[in-house]
């Protein structure tokens, strides 16, 4: 690539150069006052050399800064987007440069060498680098994002996506002690995930505005998934994680065939170029036992080459009798930064997890109602001890490569190859009551059961093709993706059943009793998209414009061996976005956007003819807050959602679907974190969801869909004492969550759950500030359900409860250094 002429001088003993004097005069006549360097404004400055960064900073900012040419020859800069005051600005652009600002008068800046004794006036102000600085695809330090690539695909402010995002970053991850991604997401604004995600724990299957399952994403790329009730899903381990952003409302613009309600977008750990290494040691209640570690940093002296290597090993029984879960994950990662354009990073991670597993679903009678026996108690085993069963093996191998061909434009390609292999047996929840065979009465005390053992091997492979242009038309402001991705997607299963096991007694089972295994059925399904996609993030001052386009071509190919059917379904969707924001000076963002998804359906209608996509619109208005010089971050959003074509009974056609459903989904949802101080963090949500069927021919039109809880909310806060004194170093958490009653199944004369509020405490301790003074060692303890409630979190049905966990303490010894 052919050298570019600088805009920045670049004369090894030059003077004090006034970059931008000329074109400051034109726009404001004077220099700003030194006031007004406090003040924060918005910034958009892609990554580049440092001489061309600082050019365009000096003009847009309206400050004199003088430099020697030969200070930032070859050094690159990050880039800088968003709303910062000019010091905090320049202490990123600078970053580990080597360099500092020092202020000589009302906006005039002088660069110099960052060193000890360099002679600079006691009364002037430097501005160093900062080696932190958040990107969308890294980590955050405390609760507060502000950026996201999940929304964009582009390292893009919160404030200017004109959709929900919501972000769970690692440190909030640690401080709530999640265990789990459903564990993860309790606090956040429009997600459940209560009943069999909680009680299980096999699987992770969050619900977003109230449609379920919500898709799982890792770095951008669709996980293997083959439903709750048949498996064949990776699950992510936290500790594996920088973040969780949740995309609220349709994303098929940018992510092909999705549902409707929204996405759950994992972002790994990756290699860091700081030196990194954390050990922990963990225990907690029904005999929990852990260890992990994290470690990273460069490779060589010049930093070209960083890694990452993060493990962890898990054994602990459950509150549920007989179950154990064993959990062994390692993750290895590295980058090669083989120029100041282009970075290579390469990625692994093999899991394998083992256990007894209990699949629960209750009756109603015993649980949410009273059962002449009494009710069921939160630890009963459905199963049968030395028949229950479950092993996954789980893996991924994938690479990022990033390549800036110019100013304007940089390609990037993310692939990535995942692998599963369960195995599931056990005897399941049936639908009815027998009769007492001793006594002969039907006293609801035996229940019928039925077997499964099922294995099932699922395989993706993805890749995503982005092509990114940053330019100007006039006074706009252009960020342009041309995409193209492909995945593959493959499902096999193998199931037997035995529909006739022994039945069991819900108050007093006897186990032992052996399980007939037949009723076998088998699928090789597979499908493929290939999805070709455009998006233009336009500013124009203080608007963003954001559009969107995507032509999908899908193919679904479904076989049965054994019973020799097959299908094949092709379908093609045109989907599209829009959204327009306004970003104020003081922080306020207001919002209005449309979206659309699309998901293939199998099977074939009375005539025959495959069915077509069902599809999902939202329109949504928000208000985003993002207050200056605050760690805060707030967002307001009302929407209506609604999914068609949706299967339903064909009434002239018995025995056959026809695509005449429709769910519509409407809310309002509300959520704010905060730093409020040094040592007092807030979190807190308020969701209120109406989801109904609109359209059916099964009898649920005007019905809410099961386990939709209209109402949630969360607050969380946490406190640590800073100062001397016997308090020093200690920190606590308390955290509410509360779920209104929802509907137990989708039908007429459907029953309702209790209303729960559940309570969540934790206590940390840093060892640096005791008398013993061990630097970097942290103790954490967490409880989840701190007053040990016993409530129903969830019904599908009558037949199938869900309790929520009952007090469960995890506590965790880490050391960094």
């Amino acid at each position: 690539m052919s050298p570019r002429p600088s805009r920045f001088p670049l004369r090894p003993l030059a003077l004090a150069i006034p970059l931008a004097l000329g074109a400051v005069a034109a726009l404001h006549g004077s220099l700003v006052s030194a006031a007004e360097q406090a003040q924060e404004q918005q910034f958009d400055i892609p990554a580049g050399p440092l001489a061309d960064q600082l050019n365009q900073f000096a003009v847009q900012a309206g400050i004199y800064l003088a430099a020697d040419g030969a200070l930032t020859a070859g050094k690159q800069s990050p880039a800088l987007q968003g709303r910062y005051s000019v010091e905090q600005a320049l202490g990123i652009l600078l970053g580990d440069s080597g360099l500092q600002a020092l202020r000589t008068g009302t906006g005039r800046y002088q660069l110099q060498p960052r060193s000890e004794g360099s002679g600079l006036q006691l009364d002037a102000t430097r501005i160093q680098g900062n080696s932190y600085q958040e990107n969308a695809w890294g980590p955050v330090q405390g609760y507060v994002a502000t950026r996201s690539g999940t929304g964009t695909k582009t390292d893009t402010p919160l404030l200017e996506i004109p959709q929900t995002i919501n972000v769970i970053t690692a440190d909030e991850i640690k401080a709530r002690g999640a265990q789990s991604i459903t564990e993860a997401l309790r606090y956040t604004a429009g997600m459940t995930g209560g009943g069999f995600s909680d009680r299980v724990k096999i699987f992770d299957e969050p619900t977003s505005r109230g449609y379920s399952p919500t898709p799982l994403y890792l770095d951008g790329l669709h996980l293997p998934y083959g439903g709750g009730s048949t498996g064949g899903a990776l699950q992510i381990e936290p500790y594996s994680l920088e973040r969780i952003e949740v995309m609220k409302g349709p994303s098929s613009v940018l992510y092909g065939q999705n549902q409707p309600g929204g996405m759950v977008n994992m972002v790994s750990k990756r290699p860091t170029a700081e030196p990194l290494h954390q050990i922990q040691l963990g225990t907690g209640s029904y005999d929990r036992k852990s260890g992990a570690f994290d470690l990273g940093g460069p490779l060589d002296d010049q930093g070209q080459f960083l890694y990452r290597l993060t493990g962890l090993a898990s054994d602990s029984n459950a509150e549920i009798d007989y179950v154990e879960q064993q959990r062994l994950f390692i993750a290895p990662s590295l980058t090669w930064l083989a120029s100041d354009d282009t970075s290579l990073t390469l990625y692994a991670q093999w899991q394998k997890d083992d256990g007894v597993p209990e699949a629960q679903g209750l009756p109603s009678e015993g649980t949410v109602f009273a059962n002449p026996n009494g009710h069921i108690s939160r630890d009963r085993f459905l199963g049968e001890p030395g028949v229950n069963d479950y092993n996954r093996k789980q893996n991924a191998l994938g690479y990022e490569l990033s390549h800036r061909l110019d100013d304007v434009w940089t390609f990037r390609q993310n692939a990535r190859y995942a692998y599963v292999d369960d195995h599931y047996t056990a005897p399941l929840h049936g639908y009815r009551f027998v009769a007492n065979p001793v006594t002969g009465a039907n006293d609801k005390r035996y229940q019928t059961r039925y077997g499964v053992d099922w294995a099932q091997k699922n395989s993706v492979f993805g890749v995503d093709n982005i092509a990114q242009a940053q330019f100007d038309t006039g006074a706009a402001r252009h960020t342009l993706l041309i995409g193209l991705d492909y995945y593959h997607f493959n499902s096999k299963f193998d199931g037997q059943y035995d529909y006739n096991p022994p039945i069991i007694d819900l108050f007093n089972p006897v186990y032992g009793q052996a399980l007939r295994f037949g009723n076998r059925y088998k699928w090789d399904n597979t499908v493929t998209q290939t999805g070709l996609y455009l998006q233009d993030q336009i500013k124009l001052d203080q608007w963003i414009l954001t559009l969107g386009g995507r032509y999908d071509w899908a193919e679904t190919d479904n076989r049965a061996p054994l019973q020799g059917t097959h299908s094949n379904v092709k379908d093609e969707a045109f989907t599209g976005r829009a959204g327009l924001t306004y970003v104020f000076d003081n922080g306020l963002a207001p919002y209005i956007s449309y979206s659309e998804s699309f998901l293939p359906q199998t099977g074939t209608n009375a005539a025959s003819q495959p069915f077509e996509p069902s599809t999902g619109k939202q329109y949504e208005t928000g208000l985003k807050y993002q207050p200056s010089g605050q760690e805060s971050f707030i967002q307001l959003s009302v929407y209506e959602l609604e999914q068609e074509n949706i299967l339903t009974t064909d009434l002239a056609n018995p025995g056959f679907n026809a695509q005449t459903g429709a769910i519509r989904s409407q809310g309002v949802e509300l959520e704010g974190k905060a730093a409020l101080t040094e040592n007092l963090n807030l979190l807190a949500s308020v969701s209120r969801n109406d989801i109904e069927y609109s359209k059916d021919n099964d009898g649920r039109k005007g019905r809410h869909p099961a386990s939709s809880p209209p109402l949630t909310a969360s607050l969380w806060a946490d406190y640590r004492y800073i100062g001397d004194g016997p308090l020093s170093g200690l920190g606590a958490g308390l955290g509410a969550r509360y779920v209104r009653g929802s509907y137990g199944d989708d039908y007429e004369g459907s029953f309702q759950i209790p209303s729960y509020t559940v309570y969540d405490a934790a206590v940390t301790y840093d060892f640096e500030h005791s008398v013993l003074r061990l630097k970097g060692v942290k103790l954490a303890v967490n409880v989840e359900n701190l007053t040990d409630k016993t409530y129903v979190a969830s019904c599908r049905s009558i037949w199938d409860c869900y309790y929520g966990q009952g007090r469960t303490l995890v506590s965790n010894l880490s050391y960094d250094w």
